[in-house]
Protein backbone atom coordinates (compact mmCIF):
# COMPACT_ATOMS: atom_id res chain seq x y z
CA UNK A 1 0.00 0.00 0.00
CA UNK A 2 1.43 3.54 -0.73
CA UNK A 3 2.50 6.02 1.61
CA UNK A 4 -0.30 8.35 0.67
CA UNK A 5 -3.30 5.79 1.39
CA UNK A 6 -1.56 4.76 4.70
CA UNK A 7 -1.44 8.79 5.45
CA UNK A 8 -4.89 9.14 4.25
CA UNK A 9 -5.97 5.83 6.53
CA UNK A 10 -4.12 7.75 9.13
CA UNK A 11 -6.13 10.75 9.34
CA UNK A 12 -10.06 9.99 7.91
CA UNK A 13 -10.11 6.40 10.06
CA UNK A 14 -7.79 6.66 12.98
CA UNK A 15 -8.16 9.96 14.41
CA UNK A 16 -11.90 10.19 13.81
CA UNK A 17 -12.45 7.26 15.54
CA UNK A 18 -10.64 8.43 18.66
CA UNK A 19 -8.79 5.48 18.93
CA UNK A 20 -6.69 4.69 22.42
CA UNK A 21 -3.49 4.60 20.77
CA UNK A 22 -0.99 6.18 18.59
CA UNK A 23 -2.65 6.88 14.86
CA UNK A 24 0.65 5.76 13.18
CA UNK A 25 1.10 2.75 14.89
CA UNK A 26 -3.04 1.84 14.67
CA UNK A 27 -2.56 2.20 10.93
CA UNK A 28 0.53 -0.14 10.80
CA UNK A 29 -1.44 -2.63 12.62
CA UNK A 30 -4.32 -2.19 10.63
CA UNK A 31 -2.89 -2.56 7.40
CA UNK A 32 -1.90 -6.25 7.80
CA UNK A 33 -5.68 -7.28 7.92
CA UNK A 34 -6.64 -5.87 4.86
CA UNK A 35 -7.70 -7.54 2.25
CA UNK A 36 -6.02 -8.58 -0.97
CA UNK A 37 -7.56 -6.62 -3.88
CA UNK A 38 -7.88 -7.48 -7.70
CA UNK A 39 -7.10 -4.75 -10.61
CA UNK A 40 -10.61 -4.42 -10.85
CA UNK A 41 -11.28 -4.16 -6.85
CA UNK A 42 -8.12 -1.35 -6.77
CA UNK A 43 -9.55 1.15 -9.73
CA UNK A 44 -13.57 0.57 -7.99
CA UNK A 45 -11.96 1.39 -4.58
CA UNK A 46 -10.14 4.67 -6.26
CA UNK A 47 -13.41 5.74 -7.34
CA UNK A 48 -15.31 5.35 -3.94
CA UNK A 49 -12.94 7.15 -2.16
CA UNK A 50 -13.19 10.12 -4.56
CA UNK A 51 -17.41 9.16 -3.95
CA UNK A 52 -16.99 9.20 -0.03
CA UNK A 53 -14.46 12.60 -0.14
CA UNK A 54 -17.80 14.72 -1.34
CA UNK A 55 -20.24 13.25 1.42
CA UNK A 56 -23.23 14.17 2.98
CA UNK A 57 -23.77 15.66 -1.11
CA UNK A 58 -22.59 11.90 -2.71
CA UNK A 59 -24.91 10.27 -0.18
CA UNK A 60 -27.53 8.86 -2.31
CA UNK A 61 -24.94 7.62 -4.59
CA UNK A 62 -23.12 6.08 -1.92
CA UNK A 63 -26.45 4.43 -0.27
CA UNK A 64 -27.20 2.79 -4.14
CA UNK A 65 -24.06 1.14 -4.32
CA UNK A 66 -23.87 -0.32 -0.95
CA UNK A 67 -27.48 -2.25 -1.92
CA UNK A 68 -26.91 -5.91 -1.29
CA UNK A 69 -23.47 -5.53 -0.26
CA UNK A 70 -21.48 -7.10 2.89
CA UNK A 71 -18.51 -4.52 2.38
CA UNK A 72 -18.15 -1.58 -0.41
CA UNK A 73 -15.94 -3.62 -2.97
CA UNK A 74 -17.63 -6.91 -2.35
CA UNK A 75 -14.50 -8.17 0.10
CA UNK A 76 -15.29 -10.80 3.49
CA UNK A 77 -13.54 -8.10 5.73
CA UNK A 78 -13.43 -4.10 5.39
CA UNK A 79 -10.82 -2.66 3.02
CA UNK A 80 -8.83 0.23 2.93
CA UNK A 81 -12.06 1.79 0.93
CA UNK A 82 -14.41 0.78 3.90
CA UNK A 83 -12.00 2.16 6.28
CA UNK A 84 -11.52 5.80 5.04
CA UNK A 85 -15.12 5.60 3.81
CA UNK A 86 -16.64 5.41 7.30
CA UNK A 87 -14.31 7.35 8.67
CA UNK A 88 -15.28 9.97 6.22
CA UNK A 89 -19.19 9.33 6.99
CA UNK A 90 -18.68 8.80 10.49
CA UNK A 91 -19.22 12.48 11.32
CA UNK A 92 -21.94 14.07 9.94
CA UNK A 93 -24.01 10.74 10.24
CA UNK A 94 -23.50 10.26 14.14
CA UNK A 95 -23.93 13.84 14.86
CA UNK A 96 -26.14 15.48 12.21
CA UNK A 97 -28.13 12.84 10.65
CA UNK A 98 -32.01 12.95 11.64
CA UNK A 99 -34.24 9.48 11.83
CA UNK A 100 -35.59 10.57 8.44
CA UNK A 101 -32.08 10.63 6.93
CA UNK A 102 -31.06 7.24 8.44
CA UNK A 103 -34.41 5.47 6.76
CA UNK A 104 -33.41 7.12 3.34
CA UNK A 105 -29.96 5.65 3.81
CA UNK A 106 -30.75 2.28 5.14
CA UNK A 107 -27.67 0.90 3.50
CA UNK A 108 -25.06 3.40 4.56
CA UNK A 109 -26.59 2.80 8.21
CA UNK A 110 -26.07 -1.16 7.73
CA UNK A 111 -23.07 -1.25 6.14
CA UNK A 112 -21.13 1.09 8.77
CA UNK A 113 -22.56 -0.97 11.75
CA UNK A 114 -21.16 -4.07 9.92
CA UNK A 115 -17.89 -2.02 9.59
CA UNK A 116 -18.10 -0.83 13.11
CA UNK A 117 -18.74 -4.97 14.28
CA UNK A 118 -15.57 -5.89 12.22
CA UNK A 119 -12.79 -7.67 13.82
CA UNK A 120 -10.44 -4.62 13.00
CA UNK A 121 -12.30 -2.60 15.47
CA UNK A 122 -12.42 -5.14 18.11
CA UNK A 123 -8.78 -5.74 18.03
CA UNK A 124 -8.33 -1.76 18.35
CA UNK A 125 -11.07 -0.73 20.69
CA UNK A 126 -12.27 2.13 19.44
CA UNK A 127 -14.55 4.26 21.58
CA UNK A 128 -17.98 3.13 21.60
CA UNK A 129 -19.60 5.91 22.26
CA UNK A 130 -18.66 7.39 18.24
CA UNK A 131 -20.47 4.51 16.52
CA UNK A 132 -23.32 5.21 14.37
CA UNK A 133 -26.29 3.45 15.83
CA UNK A 134 -29.05 1.77 13.73
CA UNK A 135 -31.45 2.29 16.28
CA UNK A 136 -33.62 4.55 13.51
CA UNK A 137 -34.09 2.20 10.72
CA UNK A 138 -36.79 0.89 12.88
CA UNK A 139 -37.81 -2.89 11.68
CA UNK A 140 -34.49 -2.70 9.76
CA UNK A 141 -32.78 -3.20 12.56
CA UNK A 142 -32.49 -7.22 13.35
CA UNK A 143 -30.30 -6.72 16.78
CA UNK A 144 -32.42 -7.48 19.73
CA UNK A 145 -32.75 -5.72 22.03
CA UNK A 146 -31.52 -6.28 25.23
CA UNK A 147 -33.51 -5.98 28.89
CA UNK A 148 -31.93 -3.42 31.19
CA UNK A 149 -32.02 -0.06 32.36
CA UNK A 150 -32.01 2.43 29.36
CA UNK A 151 -28.75 3.77 28.83
CA UNK A 152 -27.87 7.81 29.09
CA UNK A 153 -26.95 9.21 26.20
CA UNK A 154 -23.26 9.71 25.22
CA UNK A 155 -22.29 13.16 25.23
CA UNK A 156 -20.19 14.38 22.33
CA UNK A 157 -16.74 15.53 22.39
CA UNK A 158 -16.32 19.04 22.00
CA UNK A 159 -14.48 19.79 18.73
CA UNK A 160 -11.85 22.56 19.06
CA UNK A 161 -12.42 25.46 17.30
CA UNK A 162 -9.94 26.03 14.37
CA UNK A 163 -9.79 26.98 11.20
CA UNK A 164 -9.75 23.39 9.81
CA UNK A 165 -13.40 23.50 10.42
CA UNK A 166 -14.31 26.08 7.74
CA UNK A 167 -14.78 25.09 4.43
CA UNK A 168 -12.66 27.16 2.74
CA UNK A 169 -12.90 26.80 -1.59
CA UNK A 170 -11.61 28.17 -4.90
CA UNK A 171 -15.05 29.26 -6.55
CA UNK A 172 -15.49 30.37 -10.57
CA UNK A 173 -18.43 33.01 -10.95
CA UNK A 174 -20.47 32.14 -13.89
CA UNK A 175 -22.69 34.87 -13.83
CA UNK A 176 -23.78 37.73 -11.07
CA UNK A 177 -27.00 39.65 -11.39
CA UNK A 178 -28.54 42.53 -9.12
CA UNK A 179 -31.09 41.23 -6.55
CA UNK A 180 -34.68 42.17 -8.21
CA UNK A 181 -35.53 43.77 -4.72
CA UNK A 182 -32.20 44.71 -2.86
CA UNK A 183 -30.55 46.85 -4.16
CA UNK A 184 -27.29 46.29 -2.27
CA UNK A 185 -27.75 42.52 -3.38
CA UNK A 186 -25.71 40.73 -6.13
CA UNK A 187 -27.14 37.12 -7.00
CA UNK A 188 -24.17 35.18 -8.22
CA UNK A 189 -24.20 31.24 -9.59
CA UNK A 190 -21.06 30.43 -8.47
CA UNK A 191 -18.96 26.86 -9.26
CA UNK A 192 -17.63 25.46 -6.46
CA UNK A 193 -16.66 21.75 -7.64
CA UNK A 194 -20.02 20.31 -5.98
CA UNK A 195 -21.00 16.91 -7.78
CA UNK A 196 -24.46 18.82 -7.67
CA UNK A 197 -24.10 22.16 -9.56
CA UNK A 198 -23.37 25.69 -9.36
CA UNK A 199 -25.03 27.32 -6.03
CA UNK A 200 -26.41 30.73 -5.53
CA UNK A 201 -24.74 33.34 -3.77
CA UNK A 202 -26.31 36.62 -2.10
CA UNK A 203 -23.57 39.17 -1.66
CA UNK A 204 -23.73 42.69 -0.69
CA UNK A 205 -21.24 44.04 -2.95
CA UNK A 206 -23.10 46.04 -4.82
CA UNK A 207 -21.89 49.37 -3.43
CA UNK A 208 -18.35 48.39 -3.60
CA UNK A 209 -17.70 46.30 -6.87
CA UNK A 210 -19.28 47.50 -10.57
CA UNK A 211 -21.40 44.23 -11.73
CA UNK A 212 -19.07 43.84 -14.43
CA UNK A 213 -16.02 42.78 -12.36
CA UNK A 214 -18.21 40.05 -10.53
CA UNK A 215 -18.62 38.07 -13.89
CA UNK A 216 -16.51 35.01 -15.07
CA UNK A 217 -14.29 35.42 -12.25
CA UNK A 218 -12.32 33.16 -9.45
CA UNK A 219 -12.97 34.19 -5.81
CA UNK A 220 -12.80 32.55 -2.50
CA UNK A 221 -16.12 31.40 -0.99
CA UNK A 222 -17.00 30.32 2.40
CA UNK A 223 -19.05 26.74 1.59
CA UNK A 224 -20.24 25.42 4.79
CA UNK A 225 -22.32 28.03 6.41
CA UNK A 226 -25.53 27.23 6.89
CA UNK A 227 -28.03 28.36 3.73
CA UNK A 228 -29.53 31.73 4.59
CA UNK A 229 -32.79 33.36 2.71
CA UNK A 230 -32.15 37.18 1.65
CA UNK A 231 -35.13 38.80 0.08
CA UNK A 232 -36.70 35.60 -1.09
CA UNK A 233 -33.35 33.81 -2.53
CA UNK A 234 -31.38 31.46 -0.80
CA UNK A 235 -27.91 32.01 -0.62
CA UNK A 236 -25.82 28.96 0.04
CA UNK A 237 -22.48 30.08 0.59
CA UNK A 238 -20.19 33.72 1.75
CA UNK A 239 -17.73 35.19 -1.09
CA UNK A 240 -14.49 36.13 0.80
CA UNK A 241 -13.15 39.58 0.73
CA UNK A 242 -10.43 42.11 2.30
CA UNK A 243 -11.82 45.15 3.64
CA UNK A 244 -11.56 48.60 5.17
CA UNK A 245 -13.83 51.46 5.93
CA UNK A 246 -13.28 53.03 2.78
CA UNK A 247 -12.73 49.91 0.26
CA UNK A 248 -13.64 46.23 -0.75
CA UNK A 249 -12.30 43.81 -2.42
CA UNK A 250 -12.35 39.84 -3.69
CA UNK A 251 -9.48 37.94 -2.55
CA UNK A 252 -7.44 36.91 -5.12
CA UNK A 253 -6.80 32.58 -5.40
CA UNK A 254 -3.95 31.51 -6.00
CA UNK A 255 -2.89 31.18 -9.87
CA UNK A 256 -4.01 27.81 -11.71
CA UNK A 257 -6.50 27.60 -9.59
CA UNK A 258 -10.01 25.64 -10.95
CA UNK A 259 -13.51 25.26 -9.00
CA UNK A 260 -13.65 23.41 -6.56
CA UNK A 261 -9.60 23.46 -5.13
CA UNK A 262 -9.40 23.31 -1.37
CA UNK A 263 -7.76 25.94 -0.05
CA UNK A 264 -6.40 25.98 4.05
CA UNK A 265 -4.55 28.32 6.48
CA UNK A 266 -1.43 26.92 7.03
CA UNK A 267 -1.08 23.89 9.93
CA UNK A 268 -5.01 23.64 9.67
CA UNK A 269 -5.41 21.37 6.79
CA UNK A 270 -8.17 19.41 8.21
CA UNK A 271 -11.71 17.64 7.25
CA UNK A 272 -14.22 20.91 7.50
CA UNK A 273 -17.53 19.98 8.93
CA UNK A 274 -20.09 19.54 6.05
CA UNK A 275 -22.14 22.45 7.47
CA UNK A 276 -21.61 24.66 10.64
CA UNK A 277 -23.66 25.09 13.51
CA UNK A 278 -24.81 28.97 13.71
CA UNK A 279 -25.62 27.97 17.66
CA UNK A 280 -21.90 27.31 17.77
CA UNK A 281 -20.57 30.25 16.12
CA UNK A 282 -17.33 28.81 14.45
CA UNK A 283 -17.41 31.03 11.72
CA UNK A 284 -17.93 34.55 13.95
CA UNK A 285 -15.33 33.08 16.76
CA UNK A 286 -12.69 32.40 13.62
CA UNK A 287 -13.61 35.48 11.52
CA UNK A 288 -11.96 38.03 13.46
CA UNK A 289 -8.58 36.90 13.02
CA UNK A 290 -9.01 36.52 9.54
CA UNK A 291 -6.99 39.76 7.82
CA UNK A 292 -4.28 40.56 5.34
CA UNK A 293 -0.40 41.45 6.14
CA UNK A 294 1.78 44.05 4.73
CA UNK A 295 2.46 41.24 1.72
CA UNK A 296 -0.95 41.29 0.75
CA UNK A 297 -1.56 38.07 1.90
CA UNK A 298 -4.43 36.71 3.38
CA UNK A 299 -3.96 35.24 6.87
CA UNK A 300 -5.21 33.58 9.91
CA UNK A 301 -3.80 35.75 13.08
CA UNK A 302 -2.62 33.42 15.99
CA UNK A 303 -0.63 33.44 19.31
CA UNK A 304 2.58 31.96 17.81
CA UNK A 305 2.06 34.51 14.23
CA UNK A 306 0.35 34.49 11.19
CA UNK A 307 -1.10 31.43 8.89
CA UNK A 308 -1.34 32.11 5.53
CA UNK A 309 -4.28 30.89 3.61
CA UNK A 310 -2.44 28.33 0.93
CA UNK A 311 -3.81 25.58 -1.69
CA UNK A 312 -2.40 22.08 -1.93
CA UNK A 313 0.89 23.43 -3.89
CA UNK A 314 1.85 25.90 -0.54
CA UNK A 315 0.38 29.32 -3.15
CA UNK A 316 -0.95 32.20 -1.58
CA UNK A 317 -4.52 33.48 -1.44
CA UNK A 318 -3.92 37.48 -2.12
CA UNK A 319 -6.02 40.53 -1.70
CA UNK A 320 -5.36 43.43 -4.44
CA UNK A 321 -4.39 46.03 -2.27
CA UNK A 322 -5.29 46.33 0.74
CA UNK A 323 -2.66 45.86 3.23
CA UNK A 324 -3.85 45.01 7.29
CA UNK A 325 -7.40 44.74 6.17
CA UNK A 326 -10.15 42.54 7.53
CA UNK A 327 -11.36 39.92 5.67
CA UNK A 328 -14.67 38.61 6.03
Amino acid sequence: MSDAALDLLSKTFASAMLLNADPDQVVAAIQKDLPILTTEQEAKQTEILALSENFPSSASKLNAILGGKKFILGTDKPSLADLITYGRVRQPVFEIWSPDEYKSNANIILWADRVQKSEIFKAHKPDESTFISTAALGSNNKAKKEKGPKPQPAKAEAVPITPALVDLRVGFIQKAVKHPDADALYVSTIDMGDPSGPRTVCSGLVKHIPLEDMQQRYVIVVANLKPVTMRGIKSEAMVLCAANEEKVELTIPPSGSKAGDKVFFEGFDGTPQPQLNPKKKIFETLQPNFTTNEKLEVVFKTDNGERPLVNKDGKVVLAPSLVNAEVR
